[in-house]
């Protein structure tokens, strides 16, 4: 990450401040995915993303922040090509101690629970089967969360942790979404309760989650009912040699989803990532990708 420091005296004199400064980092990655239920099944993908974040520290102790981000990819075939590209709205706000305020493109609380994205595979998450909340009469991602290259949900959440233990509470009158997760941190295990209630059909949940590690393996659980579905997913993850980890999940979904299940791996570069993975969805399809990922 390259970070750009101001703690000029233009700043200095500002009433109040004691120091800012503005970061600038993100990520990028490219490969190739594979969906045999597209008509082009294998496709070239890339993304770039840049994050910019700023932050003002009073005298009093407290910390503003902001955050921008600029996000562009592709995943194109033969006749066939998806793009996007875009800068989101910000998220704003103060922080002191273990206490965060932020309004605007805000992060969500059920999005943030510990343990929602344990199990992930492959260079581009492939179809993110292993997130019980995705099997939804709402479709997947039906929650609120901050958006890379939009206006997201223009919500308020309230964030504490201490000690181990977390809370996390969020709203948006965009979308009538309330979210709140409560965590807690005891030695190598996590465990977390999340609910929400949103206004239309598969927008009410509950979801518990535990994850941690046994010897050299991390292992988690999680399940979800949302709107009556009920979805259990569990994890595992190990290294194999130097720099290599294998990681898998199986989820059993409720209704008519297929149950979905992944096996992936990564493999350092030292300063790049070699990524891929292969994956069953909800509709039954096999998707499968590789490439490289790093962070700036």
């Amino acid at each position: 990450m390259k970070k750009v420091l101001f703690a000029t005296t233009a700043l200095v004199a500002s009433a109040g401040v004691a120091a800012a400064d503005l970061t600038f980092g993100g990520s990028a990655r490219f490969g190739v995915t594979y969906n045999d239920s597209r008509a082009e099944e294998a496709k070239i993908h890339n993304r770039f993303t840049l994050n910019i974040d700023g932050s003002s520290e009073t005298d009093g102790g407290l910390t503003f922040f902001a955050r921008v981000r600029v996000r562009g990819g592709n995943t194109a075939g033969a006749g066939d090509s998806t793009s996007s590209s875009g800068v989101s709205a910000p998220r704003v706000g103060v922080k002191t101690g273990g206490f965060t305020l932020a309004v605007g493109n805000i992060n969500g609380a059920l999005e943030s629970t510990p343990g929602l994205y344990s199990g992930a595979v492959g260079l581009t998450g492939l179809s993110w089967g292993n997130l019980p909340l995705n099997n939804s009469a709402a479709g997947s991602f039906w929650w609120d969360s901050f958006s890379s290259a939009g206006g997201g949900v223009n919500g308020v959440e309230v964030i504490y942790s201490a000690n181990g233990l977390g809370f996390h509470v969020s709203h948006s009158e965009v979308t009538d979404e309330t979210s709140a997760h409560v965590s807690y941190n005891f030695g190598d295990w996590t465990a977390a309760l999340a609910v929400a209630d949103g206004p239309t059909a598969g927008e009410e949940a509950t979801m518990v989650t535990l994850g941690g590690s046994i010897g050299s393996v991390s292992v988690g659980l999680a399940a979800a009912d949302v709107d009556g579905l009920t979805n259990v997913r569990v994890n595992a993850g190990f290294d194999v040699g130097a720099g290599t980890t294998v990681t898998a999940y199986y989820q059993s979904n409720d209704g008519s989803a297929d149950d979905t299940y992944g096996l992936g791996f990564t493999h350092s570069l030292g300063g790049a990532t070699l990524a891929g993975g292969v994956s069953n969805t909800f509709t039954g399809a096999t998707v499968a990708d590789f490439g490289v990922r790093f962070g700036f």
